[in-house]
Order: C-alpha cells, then structure tokens, then sequence
C-alpha cells in the first residue's frame, strides 16, 4: 500500500474511532446524534449509488436522492421516538402513510420500470433505517429501571461494534498474510476463508476479553454476540459489495478519506443490529 495512502487511512481512522467512542460514551443525547449522523449518511450514500439504475431522468435523480434519505430519516427518527415514547402516535400517523404514499405514487411516475424504482427506493429503508433504529429501542427495552448509561445501557452496542473492529481487523491481516482460498470472488475477491477464520478466533479473544469488562452481558451472551458479529457481519460486508459491484462501484462515498463512505464503514454493523435485537429480547 501507499505510504500516503497508508497515513491517511491510519489518520482517519483515528479520528474516526475518536468520534465514534465519544458517541458512544457520552450519554443518550450523544449517542442519538452519532447514530442519527451515521443513518443520514448511509442513506445518501445509498440513494446517490442505486441512482445510476433508476428510470427516473437526469434532473429528478436529485430530487429522489433527497427524497428518500429524508423519508428513510422519517422511519429511523419513528424508532427513536418509539423509544422515548414522545408524540409517538402523532409522528407515527404522519411517518407511515408517508411511506405508503411515495409506494403508490411510483404508479404515476411516467416511467417504465416502476417496480424496480419502488423495490430498490423501499430496500434502503428496511436495509439502513430499520436496523439503526433498532440500536434505540435495543438501549431502552433492554436495560433495568435506573441502570446507568455506561456501562450498562450501552453494554451491547459498545461490544457489538468492539467485536465488529476485531473480526474486520484480524480477517484483513490473516487474509493479507495466509489467505488462499476466496469465498466469494466474484463478489468480494480480496476476502479468504482463511482470513474469516481469522477474524472468528480472534473475535472470540476480544468477547472474553470484553466478558471482563462490560459485566452487563455474561460471557455466553458475548459469545453468541460474537458469533452474530463474525458471520452476519460478514455476511452483510458481503451484502454491500454485491451491491456495489452489480452497480460497478468501488465505494459508496468519500466522507471518510482513505476508508471509502459511511455505509462502507457501517454495512457489517447494520447487518447484525436485527440479528442482536432478537437475541436480547429472546434470551
């Protein structure tokens, strides 16, 4: 690699993880804004890539970005305010039908190929909004009366994201150094099963490791926690890079200098939102 490339990979990723830790320490207002922030990004990001297979023309591609990024804001703001409980029943009388009517206006649209513009607009909010929102009611239905924001309330998102960086970190390094056999190269021809299993062992280094520090969880908890971070992450780094690539794309965006974009960034922690949700609320 670029020893430039190189430096400003580490720098932004410094800062980045700067950030991230602030929001995610501070307090519920902090960590609202980073997760509002991350799901805005995410959500023009996507919008700006899948533009270049709508029907739409030229000069109302912008207008559909912004659109639906704010639509997509609309359903994830609906979360947190579900989470809470202020004006629930008044937002969610305005968000949904809202919804529905942009679904039923693409009948109207002029163009050819209004199932494909629906699926693909309505993708981004169940595949962004959706699992981010999730993050909110995951603190609130999770957590005991009076427990404090940190550690206990944050706990499970702190982690998850913690288990996230080891698995990606450790699966890069093994699978730069012994990787042979490719998972899936016509999708993502970098990743290895031998740097899966990487990022796997050591990820479950980092949940022990994590075990004794974040008490909130028990160990087996971390472990499943884990399990969920090492192959629905993966999964869902796999997800965004077919998009990409059916859409002969390198990045989602450029926010994040040497790192590509927001959802670049965030697509393996977005895949396994939903899949934590429901350990928590089943376990």
């Amino acid at each position: 690699m670029d020893k430039k490339i190189l430096v400003t990979r580490t720098l932004t990723g410094i800062v980045f993880g700067i950030i991230m830790l602030g929001g995610l320490l501070g307090n519920q207002t902090s960590f609202m804004i980073l997760i509002t922030v991350i799901c805005g990004g995410c959500l023009w990001e996507y919008y700006g890539m899948v533009s270049v297979i709508q029907t739409y023309p030229r000069e109302q591609k912008i207008q559909y970005r912004i659109t639906f990024t704010l639509v997509g804001m609309m359903t994830y703001l609906l979360f947190l305010v579900v989470s809470n409980d202020i004006f629930l029943v008044g937002y969610a009388v305005i968000t949904i039908p809202i919804l529905f009517l942009l679904l039923a206006m693409e009948m109207f649209a002029g163009e050819t190929r209004h199932f494909q513009n629906g699926a693909v607009s309505f993708l981004g909010i169940f595949y962004i909004s959706v699992p981010l929102g999730l993050l909110h009611l995951m603190i609130f239905l999770g957590s005991r009366p009076g427990a404090q924001w940190y550690p206990d309330k944050i706990a499970p998102v702190l982690g998850l994201i913690l288990l996230i960086w080891a698995n990606d970190t450790f699966a890069y390094l093994i699978g730069s150094l012994i990787g042979k056999h490719k998972m899936f190269p016509s999708i993502s021809p970098k990743k290895s099963w031998e740097g899966f299993a990487g990022g796997v062992i050591f990820s479950f280094a980092a949940a022990w490791i994590i075990s004794l520090w974040l008490k909130t969880l028990s160990l087996e908890n971390w472990m499943v926690i884990t399990a969920i971070a090492s192959v629905i992450g993966t999964t869902g780094d796999l997800f965004e890079s077919m998009i990409k690539r059916n859409l002969g794309i390198k990045d989602s965006g450029n926010f994040l200098p040497g790192h590509g974009g927001f959802l670049d960034r965030f697509d393996a922690f977005i895949f396994c939102i939903p899949f934590v949700f429901a350990y928590l609320m089943l376990k």
